[in-house]
């Protein structure tokens, strides 16, 4: 195979980009993972798809096991007059062989996405494919990790809970908010985690998956597809984030704007768990929107609280 071309064209670009950001900085809330507060992010959309502002903590009802819970803090992602909160974010690239061809055509796109995020503390690219590589992007020096790029080895087998996990575990300092986005085709063909321990991973984070699945072909006695974007979506659900199916790689600008944008309406919940129950149980959270119609509400659908 040939080895990766430089990606010149997108470095000002991205230089421009994050020169823009910098301009535009304001202080953010920064929520601490060591707080005894449980953090929601929360996307409310009209039943057209538009995100709901304005929306203050009078709004919101949250339950933990069916008991409503007091809410102490009401906050919000984007800047559009209150103090905007913080995440943290990794994308989640698949270098593998069915996706390294793909991909190399789709790393001026990520690097765009990764610079016009709004206020992300940290951002993390972590390359997979049976195995992980991880590198701290600098939204002032995006060439480092075009250099990072054409040093890759070709790709091998892909470990897709694997590299998910990896990406938790190195986000476990986050500021108690993270979301994961996933360029891949779904297939996982040599992860050594298991379903069962990725489910228990995610639901130890206050993360929002964002799974973009490429099109993927039967490959003999391979993996299913079909079943690969079945939990693609279940991940996506459980975590309060979306599944978005490319029907072509043109189309990844466009999704990778629509994350940003769902990243950007977000608002984030608090409020102090229950200290009852056995410690590392799971507790099912339910988020509704009262006083404006039929609204879309999606938020991660319960937590393990570390004993």
């Amino acid at each position: 195979m040939a080895r990766r071309a430089p990606l010149l064209s997108a470095v000002s670009l991205a230089i421009g980009l994050a020169a823009a950001s910098s301009a535009a900085a304001q202080p953010v809330a920064v929520f601490s993972a060591e707080t005894s507060l449980v953090n929601v992010a929360v996307t409310v959309e009209d039943a057209q798809g538009r995100p709901i502002d304005g929306l203050t903590a009078r709004d919101f009802v949250v339950a933990e096991d069916g008991r409503r819970q007091k809410i102490a803090m009401c906050a919000r992602m984007g800047q559009d007059g209150g103090r905007p909160t913080s995440l943290d974010v990794a994308l989640l690239v698949d270098t593998s062989d069915s996706m390294l061809e793909t991909l190399r055509r789709s790393q001026d796109v990520a690097v765009r996405f990764l610079t016009s995020l709004p206020n992300a503390q940290e951002i993390i690219v972590v390359f997979f494919d049976q195995t992980q590589r991880l590198e701290h992007f600098d939204r002032e020096h995006p060439e480092a990790l075009f250099e990072r790029v054409r040093t890759l080895p070709e790709g091998g087998n892909t470990a897709l809970r694997d590299a998910i996990a990896f990406s938790l575990r190195a986000l476990a300092k986050s500021n108690g908010r993270s979301a994961l986005v996933l360029l891949t085709d779904g297939i996982d063909t040599v992860s050594a985690t298991d379903p069962a321990a990725l489910d228990r991973a995610v639901q130890s984070h206050a993360v929002t998956i964002y799974p973009v699945a490429y099109p993927a072909s039967q490959d003999g006695d391979g993996p299913d597809p079909q079943e690969a974007l079945k939990e693609l979506a279940r991940l996506a659900q459980v975590s309060g984030g979306r599944l978005f199916k490319l029907p072509n790689e043109a189309a990844l600008p466009g999704v990778l704007d629509e994350i940003a944008a769902d990243l950007r309406s977000q608002y984030v919940l608090g409020f102090t768990p229950d200290g009852s129950g056995a410690p590392g149980r799971v507790r099912k959270i339910s988020v509704k929107v009262s006083g404006h119609g039929k609204v879309v509400v999606r938020h991660r659908v319960g937590y393990r609280l570390q004993p």
